[in-house]
């Protein structure tokens, strides 16, 4: 048996803490891959839940779309769990966030390693901290788009921010990552 990567990403109404994760999921995308970076399957389900949205991006999507478009979290969830095996490996650009949005939805992934790309390239990126933050030590974490771009990982941040698309650029740092050894 071959192994097998999945990348998670989720979009959320962008009301409620981020630490700890208590937003509203509205759009969950994943993508399931072998080592050679063949694309096995992907989803992007709109989710059904959200009353209300802060439109932070211009790719948010409306309530109206998710009303229209929506599944149940549960539903799109087993639909992707139905693909993980024990040895499966998650990938996710600030796993904490998107593993606690779905622990705060009542929902637990099958005991696999998980990876977080964010936190496990700070010190590749070696970006300094700005604001309040530059009195600590270290580097701040990057954004999905600046790892790409440390990677030469051509990203359009029109696109930014919608599941399936982020899930793309992490598969591709990912894949590139796993060449140098990052990850």
């Amino acid at each position: 048996m071959s192994q097998k990567f999945l990348v998670i990403d989720m979009e959320t109404n962008a009301i409620g803490s981020m630490r700890p994760p208590q937003q509203t999921i509205t759009q969950f995308g994943w993508i399931l891959f072998d080592e050679y970076g063949n694309t096995i399957k992907e989803a992007n389900d709109i989710v059904l839940g959200a009353t209300k949205i802060n439109r932070v991006y211009n790719n948010s999507l409306t309530l109206e779309e998710i009303k229209q478009k929506g599944v149940p979290l549960q539903d799109a969830f087993n639909n992707m769990c139905q693909y993980i095996d024990s040895e499966t490996i998650i990938y996710a650009h600030n796993a904490d966030f998107d593993i606690g949005l779905l622990k705060y939805a009542g929902l637990i992934l099958p005991t696999v390693k998980i990876v977080c790309t964010m936190k496990n390239s700070i010190n590749f990126c070696r970006l300094p901290k700005t604001g309040y933050a530059a009195k600590y030590p270290g580097f701040k974490f990057p954004k999905l788009s600046e790892l790409a771009n440390k990677l030469d990982i051509q990203v359009n941040n029109n696109c930014l921010h919608d599941a399936l698309y982020d899930c793309q650029v992490t598969k591709s740092c990912v894949i590139k990552g796993k060449e140098i050894g990052l990850f």
